[in-house]
């Protein structure tokens, strides 16, 4: 079998190995609506707070933002905790653990942009706002997607373990939002390290102006890249592409 036949073997595997759980599935097609309403929720409790002004447009994108990097951060979980026995039956039948690794970070992303398609339609379902351009709202919501989706591999691959990754990673996506929103007061220049600042930016540019925020694609587009590095190192030093 050639390398380009082994890959798309290890991606079915990992796309069958993933469809396959129901929990998976319940995070597809379950959450995304609720998610997007307990957010909706938590920024009504914020409004009534002494000196925190947050318009409802932008509550109501970040309430698409984060349902989409949460839900993207946990099936990144879920699929590297989950996917190492399977991908150990693939290496001892032959395939090489950069396959393995390349094979699971191209399900991420299949299972990033299917979160996206899912929480998009249901923002526009729920939502007054009508984006100006849809084909980059969707882009910016992708790149949080993948931002999390990698950051949701690193905590599986350091923890190893689906519960406590999973209140690690709902923590840290909600600071991360609130903090994109200005709701955590923290130094202007400490929230462009928040994971979701950029993506943030790059929704409201799409969804008002329909331009793109060059200065934060590129800044978004490194936090990816850096991320998948980071994810490399940590799968690899944790044993699973040995």
């Amino acid at each position: 079998m050639t390398s380009v036949g082994r890959q798309r073997a290890a991606v079915a595997t990992g796309l069958r190995t993933f469809l396959r759980e129901p929990t998976n599935l319940g995070l597809l097609v379950v959450l995304p609506p609720i998610v997007l309403l307990a957010f909706d929720l938590s920024m009504d409790v914020v409004a009534d707070v002494p000196g925190l002004d947050v318009p409802s447009a932008a509550a109501e994108l970040g309430g698409a933002l984060f349902a989409t990097a949460f839900l993207a951060g946990l099936l990144g979980l879920f699929q590297v905790v989950g996917a190492a026995d399977p991908d150990r039956r693939l290496i001892v039948c032959g395939f090489r653990p950069w396959e393995m690794l390349l094979a699971r970070v191209l399900t991420i992303g299949l299972a990033s942009a299917l979160v996206t398609g899912i929480v998009y339609v249901i923002f526009l379902t729920l939502s007054d706002l009508t984006p100006a351009s849809h084909a980059l709202a969707i882009v910016s919501l992708l790149v949080a997607a993948l931002i999390y989706g990698l950051i949701g591999v690193l905590i599986g691959a350091v923890l190893n373990r689906e519960l406590v990754g999973s209140l690690v990673l709902v923590f840290l996506a909600d600071y991360d939002a609130f903090a994109s929103l200005g709701v955590i007061p923290m130094d202007h220049t400490a929230v462009d390290y928040v994971p979701l600042s950029h993506p943030s930016n790059l929704l409201d540019s799409a969804v008002h102006d329909g331009t793109v925020a060059t200065a934060d694609a590129l800044i978004a587009v490194t936090y990816v890249v850096g991320l998948a590095v980071l994810t490399l190192a940590a799968v690899t030093l944790r044993g699973d592409s040995s």
